[in-house]
């Protein structure tokens, strides 16, 4: 037993692992850690190559999941066996900084308190090329981490129980009935329903910056969008789970509303094709930007993940149906369409070159026509 253990979910991740364990190899600290390596029943050799690990300067326990669950059930498959005083989760493919293991140690130590939960930082490394949909959602946009926007020191709600960073009392969180919500079949939510609960028992989330996590993992808008729409498909989970959660979603639900108001537009909706075709158009200009960074470019990534995280909550709460179609039909009239026609616009204006296949004219065609 350690003075730490950290829970590590892996998946299909036998090409990174050397690499990852060598850094935990190298960790400053004199306190014994320990690792539990989840294997989520990798496809690769992921599991032979963590089962023939002999690490140096750390214990390392593997488990195997017979059959893949995700990184939640992933966990929950180790949470209960933990006999560390302090339980942190961590991703594998996130790259500890020399202190970092130390660094929550320390923290502890300074904050005893049952519920003090220590969440350290995250950024892209050095040498993973950053384009500029990476920069902008961990930057500007926060649509994947908030770091952005955190203070060093300052408490945080639940929404920043960032399971690739944070570390907690054992016993705290062994104390629950139950941990990660199978329910959370999607991206997104898991960790923040899960933080939800905890907060109510009294855990307290504390941002120590100097705790840093490297993340090797490379989006594009085409994989960022998709994660996106899970991520509002999985929010409906959420509020339907906590009640009281509601007013955290109240633009999502004033969007919903709104919208059906718009009767004319729901009456008539553009065909599928056309609702597929607008958001590949969507795509495909900000793809051109990918390695051309603009002054328009954040309002568009804004506009745009903003819009594919509503089309998610929208598919979440009317579920299969005609309405559901109608619905996203009428979303992009009012809020996909006129983010491009704005930024084909304002690009004309300002000389920013635009692909060749994109034209504005029949965009505000088509905008004009719903």
């Amino acid at each position: 037993m350690g003075a730490i253990t950290l829970v590590m979910p892996c998946y299909n991740r036998a090409h990174g692992l050397p690499a990852l364990l060598q850094a935990y190899e190298q960790q400053e600290t004199e306190a014994l850690f320990e690792i539990i390596a989840v294997d989520d029943a990798s496809t690769d050799s992921t599991y032979q190559f963590l089962t023939s690990y002999q690490p140096k300067n750390f214990i390392l326990r593997v488990e195997h999941m017979e059959k893949n669950s995700g990184q939640g059930m992933a966990r929950n498959r180790v949470i209960p066996q933990v006999q560390s005083p302090l339980m942190m989760f961590v991703g594998d493919d996130m790259f500890p900084a020399p202190g970092l293991v130390q660094g929550h140690l320390a923290a502890h130590r300074t904050m005893p308190e049952a519920g003090i939960a220590i969440l350290g930082r995250v950024e892209w490394p050095a040498d993973l090329p950053c384009n500029t949909l990476m920069a902008h959602i961990d930057g500007i946009g926060a649509q994947q981490f908030s770091y952005h926007y955190l203070q060093n020191g300052h408490e945080y709600d639940f929404r920043h129980f960032y399971t690739c960073n944070i570390s907690l009392k054992t016993a705290f969180i062994q104390a629950l009935d139950h941990w990660f919500d199978p329910d959370f079949s999607l991206y997104g939510f898991e960790d923040v329903e899960l933080g939800y609960r905890l907060v109510q028992r009294g855990m307290r989330i504390l941002y120590q910056r100097p705790m840093l996590m490297r993340h090797y993992h490379y989006y594009n808008v085409w994989t960022f969008a998709e994660r996106q729409r899970k991520s509002g498909i999985m929010a409906n989970v959420l509020t339907r789970k906590h009640i009281r959660l509601t007013y955290k979603f109240r633009a999502q639900y004033l969007r919903v509303l709104n919208l059906l108001r718009q009767t004319r537009v729901l009456l008539r909706p553009f065909p599928s094709a056309k609702l597929d075709w607008i958001e590949q158009v969507a795509l495909y200009l900000a793809s051109f930007y990918e390695w051309k960074p603009n002054v328009l470019l954040d309002r568009l990534y804004l506009g745009m993940l903003d819009y594919f995280y509503y089309d998610g909550f929208i598919r979440g709460y009317f579920g299969d149906s005609l309405l559901t179609h109608r619905m996203r039909a009428a979303h992009a009239s009012r809020y996909l369409l006129p983010t491009l026609k704005w930024y084909l616009k304002q690009a004309e204006q300002l000389g920013i070159p635009v692909p060749d296949a994109i034209r504005f004219d029949w965009l505000s065609k088509l905008a004009k026509q719903h």
